[in-house]
This record gives C-alpha cells, structure tokens and sequence, in this order.
C-alpha cells in the first residue's frame, strides 16, 4: 500500500516537473519573440534633390556653318570654246569685271550675214520706194487722161472704144503701183525681222564674255583656255567675303520657338560674341525645314573661314522668378499633367506640376515651393514608387 502511494507522488512530480519546463520554455520564447524586430517592409531609398527659386535661360544649341554672304558660280549660257581666262583663284574682282571670254566667231559671222541681209533689203526697198513713186505719179497722169477721154467721148470728139483703153491703161497702172506698194511692205517686214534677228544674235554675244556680278574674292577657277564651256558647267567661283553668314537648319521640333530676330550666342576661339537671327526661309532639301541665317560684319566675322563649323546657341526666353527642378525629377506620362514624387515626412507624396519651360537640365516648374525635397529618377524607374509608401532619402 505504502509502495502504490510512492509511485504515485513520484508521478505527480514527475507531471509538476514537465508542465513547470514546458511553461518556462514558452516564456522563454515570447520573451525572444517581444525582443526580435517585427515583421514588416523596409522604408525604400530615394535621391531627393531641392527645389529652388532661380531664373532659367531657354536656349537651343545648334552647329552652323560659315558661308559667305554672296557666292556666285559662274557658269556659260552658251556652249563654245574658252578663248581668254582672267583670273586665278586668289584673285580680287570688282562688279563686272570681265572673269572669261568665249570664242564667239560664230555668232559675229551670224551678225555680220545677217546686216548684209538687211544692207540687200534696204536697198531693195529703196529702189522699189522710187518705182513705186514713179508708178504714183504715172497714176495721176492716167486718171487725168482717163477723165479727159471719157468727157470728149460723151461729146463725141473721140471713139468710145479710145476712152475704155484709156481707163484702162490707168488702171492698169494704178495695179502696178499697188504691187510695188505691196512689196515695199513686205520688204520693209522683212527688214524688222532681221533686224531682230540681229538684236538677238547682238544679245546672244553678251553670253561669251562673262562678267563679275559683285564684288569678291575668285575662290576656283576649274576652266582654261581651249576648254569647252556649256550651260551648267561652272567655269569660275566667286564669293562677296565682306559680309559673312552663320546658316543652320531648325528642325521641326523647333519651327514655332525660333524666329527672326532671336539673339544667338557663338564663340570664336576664346572669345564669345553676340548677333541675332538675320532670315528664315525654307531649306532646298525637302528633308530641312527651315535655313537660318545669322549676318555678320565688321568684328564679328574675323577670325571666321567660309565651310568652317561653329557651334551656336539660340536665346529662346527667360522665365525669371521661378521654381527650378532637374529634369529628371519630372514624370510626363502620354495624354496626361506632368507631376513629381515629394518627399514629405518621410513618405512619397504625387503632386502635378505645371511646366513653364526647360533647358534639356533643368525644368521652370509651378505647383511645388522652394527647398520642396523632390524625387530623382533611378535605373529602377518611377514603378516602385506610390502615394504615401515611406521612403529613406538620399542626397
């Protein structure tokens, strides 16, 4: 009996022993558990950049190349040997100083066979104007003797028969005068038409001795003489150096900021000089849109080549007092307002913006304040990013 009464107290132990671990253990575990970190996302990292209030110029940068002002290929209007060049490349010429003369034998035998048409038809007409004057007065002699016969016969002092022949010898002669009239007429056309002929032969002449249209520098010479020249064929190059051109293509992109007008900004060596746009018109190429041209004089064009490249920058506008942004803190999404991630109290906040203008690094924007923290696009892109999610910034 007293052995049952043993065995069982040692079990009763025993179980108060067990429950008594089991529960420390479970306190143990709670109390690792209450010190680990709870479950949860880690706030995400962000570069922020600053907003700031500032002034920002619009330009647009563009590669212009010099040009002169005037460049003149001089080409023949005719096809004919070249009997006499001028000039050589370097040369200085003034406004119609004769460059090249063309062989022009042809055209001068033309002219001089053409006058001896017109010396045979002036002669002609001078010897048919006296017979037709000697028919002219033959005429009145005639018609009086006609007149005369035809009364006597009436009276009949003479046949019928001798006052018809009469009539008709006057008539007769008054045909003949009518045809040298006639001929007189057509030799006098005759005449106006060779000499029309030789106006245009004379005019034609002017196309073999080529003349500078203004003043320059002759900067190719590509004939000699002995040479064939033919329409198109560009013999001398001559270019007017006292005025040079900046000239650009403006995309399309680009057609309703530039303008006439516009201040441009280009640098020469180390020295950097102001001019404007001088034209605008539209290019040759189909593929440009529009050729600008920037005017330059005096100072501004020295130390500056013809086919050189210089980099220019186009003054667009200024928009003063205003918030300024990097680009890439901007999210312009297609069909919709643009708007920037802030950084507010440790959280993402969306807020649209409006923008005024950029220069390719920095946006004029409204709808956010000065020192406002503003997100910066990473590699990751903006999709990580939502409305009140917490972020850890990064300058």
């Amino acid at each position: 009996m007293k052995n049952k009464k043993f065995q069982l107290l040692l079990v009763v132990i025993l179980i108060i022993i067990l429950v008594g671990s089991a529960l420390f253990l479970i306190k143990r575990k709670k109390n690792k558990l209450a010190k680990a970190p709870k479950y949860g996302l880690s706030p995400t990292i962000v570069h922020v950049a600053g907003a700031k209030k500032g002034s920002l110029d619009i330009n647009i940068n563009y590669v212009s190349v010099v040009e002169p002002f005037r460049k003149a290929d001089i080409s023949s209007r005719a096809s004919a040997s070249v009997s006499a060049v001028n000039v050589e490349e370097g040369d200085i010429v003034k406004a119609g100083d004769v460059l090249i003369k063309l062989d022009a034998k042809d055209v001068n035998a033309n002219i001089d066979a053409v006058s001896a048409e017109i010396d045979q038809a002036k002669a002609e007409l001078s010897a048919n104007r006296a017979t037709e004057g000697a028919l002219n007065k033959s005429v009145a002699y005639w018609n009086t003797e006609a007149k005369r016969d035809h009364a006597l016969a009436q009276d009949g002092a003479i046949p019928e028969s001798q006052a018809e022949g009469t009539a008709n010898k006057a008539d007769d002669i008054k045909g003949q005068r009518d045809a040298a009239h006639r001929k007189s007429t057509a030799i006098g056309r005759s005449i106006q038409s060779l000499m029309h002929k030789k106006d245009q032969l004379k005019a034609q002449l002017k196309y073999y001795t080529l003349q500078s249209p203004s003043a320059g520098l002759v900067t190719r010479r590509l004939v000699d003489p002995g040479d064939l020249a033919s329409p198109n064929k560009v013999l001398v190059t001559v270019e007017d150096r006292n005025r040079l051109m900046l000239a650009f293509d403006v995309p399309q992109q680009d057609l309703d900021r530039v303008h006439q007008g516009l201040p441009v900004e280009y640098h020469v060596a180390k020295d950097n000089r102001q001019a404007e746009i001088s034209h605008l018109y539209p290019a040759l190429a189909d593929s440009r849109m529009i050729r600008a041209e920037v005017y330059l004089d005096g100072a501004a064009k020295a130390g500056l080549t013809t086919g050189a490249y210089v980099p220019l920058t186009v003054r667009i506008t200024k928009i003063k007092d205003t918030v300024l942004i990097p680009m890439a803190c901007l999210v312009s999404p297609p069909n919709a307002e643009p708007y920037v991630y802030l950084v507010k109290n440790g959280h993402i906040k969306v807020q649209s913006v409006k923008i005024k203008g950029n220069n390719g690094r920095y946006a004029a924007v409204a709808g956010i304040e000065p020192n406002d923290k503003v997100v910066i696009n990473t590699f990751l892109g903006w999709a990580q990013l939502a409305e009140g999610m917490p972020v850890e910034e990064v300058k």
